[in-house]
């Protein structure tokens, strides 16, 4: 039960700063974490995981450093994500949510016991049918970003049906609303292969190390 100890300690902050580990964002796990035109996707992976654990992190108060340590340590993100959504609906403590779905062997199982009037239909359906974290995380992340970001439903479903991820969903939602741009053409300029994460961070005037604050700035 290491993934929920760990978070159980950083949401009750039991140790001081000055005693705890070094953060976890300090590692070299990424190669490239700043824009560089010679290399233009070569930041990519590293802007895509950040857009997605700080809207996580701004999301639900939990220190981003935390939630990369967690990925660090073998957590999915996708879970992360569905413990954070479905403890918050449900009143129930993330890092047991996290506990019941290892010992269970999925999320149909580990919220089982949750009042169904607290979770959306669709979210519902999928965990019935089995629905993979990646697809309960997406539809957690696109109810955030509708509700805390005011990304439009509809801008959301296409994104979906263009095949994004949730961190693409993300990265379009905040550069279309930093931009002026519909998210859709965002993630379709992307999709040309002819621009990269980076570059299209960099014409909106953006640096990797932005993202955090501008995602906080965004949220209501």
């Amino acid at each position: 039960m290491r993934s929920a100890h760990v978070l159980v300690i950083l949401l009750l902050g039991a140790a001081p700063a000055a005693a705890r580990p070094a953060p976890a964002t300090a590692c070299h796990c990424f190669t490239s974490r700043t824009f560089d035109p010679a290399r233009p996707a070569a930041a990519d992976p590293y802007i895509l995981a950040t857009a997605r654990s700080s809207l996580l992190s701004a999301a639900y108060a939990v220190p981003k450093a935390g939630l990369v340590q967690e990925v660090m340590s073998g957590a999915d993100p996708d879970d992360l994500w569905v413990a954070f959504w479905a403890g918050a609906r449900s009143s129930r403590d993330p890092p047991e949510l996290l506990a019941a779905r290892k010992r269970a062997g999925g999320w149909k199982a580990a919220l089982s016991g949750t009042d169904p009037a607290r979770l959306p239909p669709g979210f519902r359906a999928a965990l019935e049918r089995g629905g993979s974290a990646a697809e309960l995380a997406g539809m957690a992340v696109d109810d955030v970003l509708a509700s805390r970001m005011a990304a439009r439903p509809e801008d959301l479903a296409a994104l979906r049906r263009a095949g994004a991820t949730s961190p693409e969903t993300i990265l379009a939602t905040l550069l279309g609303g930093r931009t002026g741009t519909r998210p859709q053409e965002v993630l379709a300029r992307f999709r040309t292969g002819t621009v990269s994460w980076g570059m299209l961070l960099d014409g909106a005037g953006m640096k990797p190390k932005d993202i955090d604050a501008v995602v906080r700035q965004s949220m209501r």
